[in-house]
């Protein structure tokens, strides 16, 4: 399934009862027509998040903002795509003019926060709707206040990308492990990080037309070892996950279509107790495809 990348902007700003208000725009064209979003649009190649958020409302509502804050990442599966969604916390620029309406929005409306859910909104942006919503839910004298969810929020926003950036691509522990033992077995001369084929494989032999994935069990879904599910944000991680795993089950489709052989190789399978007998049937199945 196709994946769309968007961002969208949650514009705040006071409304004249003292209560925090968000800007919220109503669809006038598609199938959807009628509904309500949050204004944004498409991250375009060589943009970040920010930057086309940024020009997105410019373009949109001709508005300058200031303040971004990114804060949540929506995943949600239309029929005809995946929608990646990059949400960010925003006020408009002291010296911008009011958004306006363009010829695909039916209206514009300021909404209480806690109004949201009386409208009636696209099928994607309730969840970001539950989000926003809930930053008030505690009570009591120790409660953090609005401004304290929101910043609770960025902070664990922050974070997730910090250690999501931080895990290797490329020679991990795993990998280094599996090539020291093709080598010992006598087989070198292979292509890492190979992008010609489906999935682009960690070691790939194209002569031999053979592929080796080494998963970690935690991204990928180790179905041997059960790995554990993040307890916040759970329909984020949920969503990430399925689409690594079609992603994988997708590759080793199209691999078989081109008469490859794909391995996988599980990273618990690399363990101490497990890897001779692991790496014995990886290497007998090569020998096997080798000829």
């Amino acid at each position: 399934m196709k994946t769309v990348r968007v961002a969208a902007g949650i514009i705040q700003r006071d409304g004249s009862d003292g209560q925090e208000e968000l800007l919220a725009a109503q669809r006038g064209y598609g199938d959807m027509d009628g509904m309500w979003e949050f204004p944004g649009g498409k991250i375009e190649s060589g943009e970040t998040a920010a930057e086309a958020c940024a020009r997105e409302l410019r373009e949109e509502l001709q508005v300058s903002i200031t303040n971004l804050q990114d804060f949540y990442t929506l995943e949600y599966d239309y029929p005809e795509f995946h929608l990646s969604m990059n949400c960010f916390f925003c006020n408009l620029d002291e010296n911008s003019d009011e958004p306006q309406r363009n010829d695909k929005q039916r209206e514009l409306r300021w909404v209480h926060r806690s109004s949201l859910a009386t409208l009636e909104w696209m099928p994607a942006d309730v969840e970001l709707v539950n989000v926003l919503e809930g930053l008030d839910e505690t009570e009591g004298e120790d409660a953090p206040s609005i401004d304290e969810a929101k910043t609770k929020l960025v902070r664990r926003r922050a974070a997730v990308r910090k250690s999501m950036q931080g895990n290797k691509r490329k020679n991990t522990k795993p990998e280094l492990l599996v090539r020291k033992r093709l080598r010992e077995a006598g087989y070198t001369g292979y292509r890492l990080d190979w992008a010609k084929a489906p999935g682009r494989p960690d070691i790939a032999f194209p002569g031999r037309k053979i592929a080796i994935f080494v998963n970690g069990c935690y991204w990928h879904r180790c179905p041997h070892c059960n790995p554990s599910m993040p307890k916040k944000n759970v329909s984020f991680w949920e969503a990430k996950f399925r689409r690594n795993v079609e992603r994988d089950k997708r590759a080793l489709g199209e691999l078989e279509q081109l008469g490859w052989t794909a391995i996988t190789i599980w990273e618990c399978e690399l363990k101490r107790d497990n890897i001779d007998a692991t790496m014995d049937a990886v290497i007998d199945r090569i020998r096997s495809a080798w000829d």
